[in-house]
């Protein structure tokens, strides 16, 4: 398992999980999805987010661009932070019904897939915008 799909299959769980959990529980869970969103979307541009210190120092390694420009997971981060923070934000900032959360749960869902079959939505529409392939580092 490479580097981004183990930062993907963490954050659809940890998103899944506090979904139900602020569903059952109490609505400041979805501070937790929320943060995952923020960490996703920051570490498209900076490449890097607390897990990946820990993902390293067991082995995993990260793909490789072989051409200047973003990355596709770049592409995929960037996407679902901002969906994720958006629908978020909807709930706990605007008090908009938790029905919207449903699209979020979606997010996490693909987001824990795609750590397994390498596809979700999302990798398409990032290339379709230019971002770029990466191939396994060696």
């Amino acid at each position: 398992m490479t580097l981004n799909a183990a930062l993907r299959l963490m954050a659809g769980t940890v998103i899944l999980a506090s979904l139900a959990l602020g569903y059952t529980y109490s609505e400041n869970w979805y501070y937790l999805t929320g943060f995952v969103g923020l960490n996703m979307l920051q570490s498209a541009f900076t490449g890097w987010c607390p897990a990946v210190t820990i993902f390293k120092m067991i082995g995993l390694k990260a793909e490789q661009c072989s051409v200047d420009g973003m990355t596709v997971n770049q592409g995929v981060h960037m996407i679902a932070g901002i969906l994720i923070l958006g629908t978020t934000s909807a709930v706990v900032l605007m008090d908009m019904p938790q029905e919207i959360l449903f699209a979020t749960a979606v997010i996490g869902a693909s987001l824990l897939q795609s750590a397994f079959s390498g596809w979700c939505l999302a990798f398409t529409i990032s290339r379709l915008i230019g971002f770029k392939d990466t191939t396994a580092a060696s």
